[in-house]
């Protein structure tokens, strides 16, 4: 039986005890590196997105993506890594791993009965998920699922609805199947570098890993490391598609839904990219704007700035950021709740928080939020998403009064509701749409 590379860190867990305050460390290439501790007024969650986000960001990638026959080969590609190789028998009765010795080669054509009925469960998994075949591209390298298949397989059943979701998105294109199989080994191939002793991601890997902490949080991305490292020995303990399934809802439950869109969402982003080509594509990926607004308070970077990250490695107290020369880095240095700058935005955890920093709305105005201060907005996306400068505008007050009592209202393009109510179902980026729209009818803004 082939088993990986990466057997040696089966038992490595990452350091820290709950409570600790994790930093993002910035390596600007300068005498000292610029330490940004992330904020933690509302922020630790998870950027809200919903299924319809996850299909849009899919079929707006889609299009420009090459798809091949061999996903698994071209992941490794992507991030420059070798496959798992290693030879070690494996007893299924106590469950134990001997590597043998060397020169020594396993009998190479007859796979283990276990292999095969685990292999036979996969394709009638398959089946019932109204998918043809080797629906995951488990079987491109082997007969049998094993090795980074295994994993693989996992993290698909870890994230369950969100890869229905996926397949929702992609069954109408020409080769679903194709879109499905690069997105999964692209996340796959991606966690897998997380579970190696003193981890570290590089070039394309580093953008990815940057982006899904500015997209997750600090606290959650370090969570979902520990996961994948628990995920991967379990999966190569696993015998049966059972104990396969029970390790991938384990972990499922670690990540949760909104991280694991965000996790699909990039890993398609990251598809035949370089770092650079990457950090483009982020600034039109659904949550975009409050990935704007999140990446100075939880990486200490300006989001458009991203696509300069060229590795990212855990540290004892957090990750650390290598930036390419010139990139834009702030630090979270000064008083707390200032909030964090970044190209003229800053946030904050709470509406008294953004007045006391800013002040008056000026002679004759009012503060106004674009998208507004609901308490089910402030709920599903964060705080800092709603009171920042770039959410919260002055405006004349007779329009402000004029354009409140018209959310209040009931109104055709609402479906007769009231506009508020209405909007408040609505995703983040319809809403700020819709209150640009309005600004603009009312002649708050040209």
């Amino acid at each position: 039986m082939r088993l990986p590379w990466l057997v040696l860190a089966l038992l490595w867990t990452l350091g820290g005890c709950g409570g600790t305050t994790r930093v993002v460390r910035l390596d600007t290439g300068r005498d000292s590196s610029v330490v940004h501790v992330p904020s933690s007024e509302g922020v630790a969650r998870p950027i809200a997105l919903d299924g319809d986000d996850l299909k849009t960001a899919v079929a707006r990638l889609a299009g420009s993506l090459r798809l091949t026959q061999r996903p698994q080969e071209a992941a490794r590609l992507l991030f420059e890594v070798g496959s798992r190789s290693g030879s070690y028998l494996f007893d299924a009765r106590n469950r134990r791993l001997t590597p043998l010795g060397p020169g020594e080669s396993l009998v190479a054509a007859d796979a283990l009965p276990f292999e095969v009925e685990l292999t036979r469960a996969y394709l009638r998994w398959c089946e019932r998920t109204h998918r043809q075949g080797d629906c995951l591209g488990l079987l491109k390298e082997s007969p049998s699922v094993t090795g980074d298949a295994r994993f693989a397989l996992a993290l698909a059943l870890a994230k369950g609805a969100v890869m229905d979701e996926l397949w929702e998105a992609v069954k109408g294109m020409a080769h679903p199947e194709a879109m499905m199989q690069a997105a999964l080994w692209t996340a796959a191939t991606y966690a897998l570098l997380w579970t190696v002793p003193e981890p570290a991601t590089k070039g394309v890997a580093a953008v990815l890993s940057a982006a899904l902490i500015i997209y997750v949080g600090v606290d959650t991305f370090w969570e979902l490391i520990q996961g994948f490292r628990n995920l991967m020995a379990e999966s190569d303990r696993a015998v049966t598609f059972d104990e396969l399934r029970d390790a991938g809802e384990r972990f499922g439950k670690v990540m949760g839904r909104n991280a694991a869109r965000a996790f699909v969402m990039l890993a398609t982003a990251a598809i035949g990219c370089t770092g650079a080509t990457l950090g483009a594509k982020l600034q039109g990926l659904p949550g975009a704007s409050r990935a704007a607004v999140r990446a100075g308070s939880q990486a200490g970077v300006v989001y458009s700035a991203v696509g300069q990250v060229e590795t990212v490695a855990v540290a004892a107290d957090g990750f650390t950021f290598a930036l390419a020369p010139g990139a834009v880095a702030m630090s979270s240095q000064g008083p707390r709740g200032t909030g964090a700058s970044q190209h003229g935005i800053r946030a904050w955890g709470s509406y008294s928080g953004f007045k006391n920093a800013m002040g008056s709305a000026g002679p004759g105005k009012q503060w106004h939020h674009i998208v507004e201060q609901t308490p089910g907005n402030v709920n599903r996306f964060g705080p800092d998403a709603i009171h920042n400068t770039e959410n919260v505008i002055a405006i004349d007050k007779q329009i402000h009064e004029r354009i409140s009592a018209f959310y209040s209202s009931k109104q055709r393009i609402a479906g007769g509701k009231v506009v508020r109510e209405w909007l408040r179902e609505q995703s983040y980026e319809q809403q700020r749409d819709f209150g640009l729209q309005i600004l603009r009818q009312f002649g708050a803004i040209p």
